[in-house]
């Protein structure tokens, strides 16, 4: 039997239900945790979104218990900030690359602004308005309550919009300003050294900040701080510059004249090196420089990444040019490479053909530094230029100019002298620093100097101090000062060093005087002799008329004998030999010509045209005298045939650049100016005398001027032999910086 079964008809099925997530409000601060993590990333990144709105100041405000962000960008309209602020984790920068008015690279990409207010504190007000518009978005957050609504799509902001009637906005035409209250910790310089190191690399050098196109300029100030807060965070903000290797510094000054320019060259362990060099055709007249070249590899101050220490060099670094007090936009930044550096890289040259042979080294070019690794500034003035130009330059334009855009400087024969001024300047300094590498690379076991060692330890701390707990900081901090300390001492050695090298110079002046002492009292005694032997042929019938000449010459010679002490004196005294002061230039060249009498003959030195109240460099007068009586016994040399023999001393002060001089010149035989750097080599003599001339002549073997070169620079003096003097064959000029 087949039972049949029936079954009850099944309900048609349910269908499903679509059930959304939904997102707990607490996750509000555990994104700001993990995306924000530290509260110093949290604040840059709201100063960054002000960068990224165009904004070319941003003022950072500490209050009680607040922080503000205040920017001139370009702000938001209502509808930006419902669209984008108000939507954590939008991904509009990642397809915008750059920002809306000034084309700038944006800098954030994660749309976290909103989670790094709420990180800082409690609350968050904001006012906002856009450019062009009448009234701006006002905005309160309060993220306690946000998080107590339980649900992240349920929190929110009162949102209202404000007028030029809101004095609390700070917004007078475009902007915005975040006021973020209920902070979660007090900032100290610690924290604002942090904040400055995620923030360093938006903000220009302060020496061109003001000058900048507007896409470049990005201001950040901090108010509401003490001086020491401040103090740390401008140090970091400036920290790209610390790394610096060496500092170039050039100038020239009436060089439609002279054509010569200076320039001196100071490597970070404080070694120096300085020249005066010849433009040749010079129509420049006068421009001063100062460049300093860094090192870009390796591990940076206060720990910039490299990458992004050469990023900042190519926006911000290379030569800029100021006319007076206005930069021309043209130049500066690593792509506009006015003067040939990066070609001749590209061209791999090894050997400058500017250099005289005496300053190459072979290879020497290849230390040759790229716009990317230099910060320079060079400042003309093209009004001073107009002046300086004789009418017949004014015609054919032959002077410094600007172009009618402003921009730039019309390329002509005092531009090329310009560009040749300053490249000059950097072969030089590329062939010392190639010089001082392979002199280490021929001492296997170098050691650096002392200085240099200070330098880095000192740096090496501070980064140290930055890192560790409160405790271990204040030992840092006593490990510090007692670095400064010997570092002290390590200068006060240095300067003792330097005293012996004047000392002996000095003491080898004095054995040249010798020399040419010798020399003048053999020709005394021989005149002496042959009064005496005159005195014996007429003994008994001598007639004291007679008598009289040969008395006076003997207490002529008596005298000048006596005469000769004061050649030696500033050996004699201790003050002289070792007490280093600043003195009047007027009296130091009056007593060393009075002392040296004797070696001048009959020579007068005239000085009534130096100035009475400048003074030299801080140095003994036994420095002075070394260097001032080897000029005088130069001169001397140079006079024996000149048919009029004078000796005249002059000064000059450039009140705008400083730079002192005391120029001595003579009417002599003259020197060969394209290469007199020459004669301050050892043993280098190119006076010849005929040969019934020479025994008039004074000195030794061609030290002379090497001793006046050595000891200038232990005293901080440059010396060369210029243009001579109006009425003049020959001008020495001893330079110096006056303070």
């Amino acid at each position: 039997m087949i039972h049949r079964v029936t079954r009850t008809p099944l309900k048609p099925p349910k269908p499903a239900e679509f059930v959304e997530f939904t997102v707990d409000a607490a996750l509000l601060r555990e994104l700001g945790e993990r995306l924000v993590g530290k509260p110093h990333v949290a604040l840059a990144e709201l100063v960054k979104n002000a960068y990224d709105a165009d904004a070319t100041k941003v003022v950072i405000r500490f209050g009680t218990d607040s922080i503000e962000i205040i920017d001139n960008g370009h702000g938001m309209a209502d509808a930006d900030f419902k669209n984008f602020w108000m939507r954590i984790g939008t991904t509009h920068k990642q397809t915008v690359r750059v920002s809306p008015l000034l084309k700038r690279p944006v800098t954030g990409s994660k749309g976290i602004g909103r989670l790094s207010a709420q990180f800082l504190g409690t609350a968050v007000e904001l006012w906002s308005r856009k450019t062009g518009g009448s009234t701006g978005v006002h905005a309160k957050v309060d993220w306690a309550k946000a998080r107590q609504s339980g649900d992240l799509v349920k929190a929110g902001a009162d949102v209202d919009e404000f007028d030029d009637t809101d004095d609390d906005s700070e917004i007078s035409v475009h902007g915005t300003r975040v006021k973020i209250t209920g902070l979660h910790q007090v900032w100290g310089d610690a924290d604002l050294r942090d904040l400055a190191r995620e923030l360093w690399f938006l903000k220009p050098p302060l020496q061109v900040l003001k000058d900048l196109r507007k896409r470049d300029r990005f201001d950040i100030s901090l108010e509401g701080v003490g001086d020491k807060e401040k103090a740390a965070f401008q140090e970091l903000m400036s920290a790209a510059f610390s790394n610096w290797i060496a500092e170039i510094h050039g100038d020239i000054e009436n060089g439609r004249v002279t054509g010569k320019a200076n320039v001196t060259v100071r490597f970070k362990d404080r070694e120096k090196f300085s020249q005066t060099f010849t433009i040749p055709d010079c129509e420049l007249n006068e421009a001063n420089f100062r460049i300093r070249i860094y090192k870009l590899s390796g591990k940076q101050a206060q720990g910039i990444e490299v990458k992004e220490a050469r990023d900042y060099f190519n926006r911000f670094g290379g030569v800029h040019i100021y006319d007076d007090d206005f930069r021309l936009p043209f130049y500066g930044g690593a792509e506009q490479d006015w003067l040939r550096l990066e070609i001749e890289h590209s061209h791999r040259l090894m050997t400058s053909k500017m250099l005289p042979e005496s300053l190459v080294v072979n290879g020497g070019l290849q230390d040759l530094p790229t716009l990317g690794r230099v910060f320079g500034l060079v400042k003309v003035s093209t009004s001073r230029e107009r002046s300086a130009a004789d009418e017949k330059s004014l015609e054919k334009g032959r002077y410094l100019n600007i172009q009618l855009t402003r921009d730039r400087l019309i390329t002509n024969k005092s531009f090329e002298n310009l560009v040749y001024m300053v490249r000059w300047a950097f072969h030089y300094y590329a062939n010392l620093s190639y010089m001082r590498r392979q002199k280490r690379v021929a001492i296997p076991e170098y050691v650096p100097p002392v200085a240099e060692v200070f330098d880095t330890v000192k740096v090496q701390l501070q980064e140290l101090r930055n890192d560790v707990p409160q405790a271990t900081k204040v030992r840092v901090e006593t490990v510090l000062k007692s670095l400064v300390k010997a570092e002290a001492y390590e200068r006060k050695r240095e300067e003792t060093l330097a005293n012996e090298k004047i000392l002996l110079g000095a003491l080898a002046t004095a054995g040249m005087s010798a020399l040419a002492l010798e020399h003048e009292l053999g020709k005394e005694l021989v005149a002496l002799r042959a009064s005496l032997s005159d005195l014996r042929k007429r003994k008994g019938k001598i007639d004291m008329s007679e008598l009289l000449p040969v008395v006076n010459s003997i207490e002529d010679w008596i005298n000048r004998a006596s005469n000769t002490q004061s050649l030696f004196s500033p050996l004699m005294n201790e003050t002289d030999r070792e007490v280093r002061t600043s003195m009047s230039v007027k009296k130091v060249v009056k007593q060393i010509a009075s002392n040296s009498s004797v070696l001048l003959r009959d020579v007068k030195v005239s000085y009534e045209k130096i100035d009475s109240s400048l003074k030299l460099p801080s140095a003994t007068l036994a420095a002075w005298n070394a260097i001032l009586q080897n000029v005088f016994v130069n001169a001397i040399n140079a006079l024996i045939d000149a048919p009029v023999k004078a000796i005249v001393c002059e000064s000059s002060l450039d009140l705008v650049t400083g730079k002192a001089s005391l120029f001595i010149s003579d009417t002599g035989v003259g020197v060969d100016l394209s290469d007199s750097s020459e004669l301050f080599k050892p043993f280098v003599r190119r006076l010849e005398l005929p040969a019934d001339r020479q025994g008039l002549g004074l000195g030794g073997v061609g030290l002379g001027l090497t001793i006046v070169k050595t000891v200038a620079d232990s005293v901080g003096c440059g010396v060369d032999f210029i243009k001579p003097r109006p009425k003049m064959s020959t001008t020495f000029e001893l330079t110096w910086r006056n303070s």
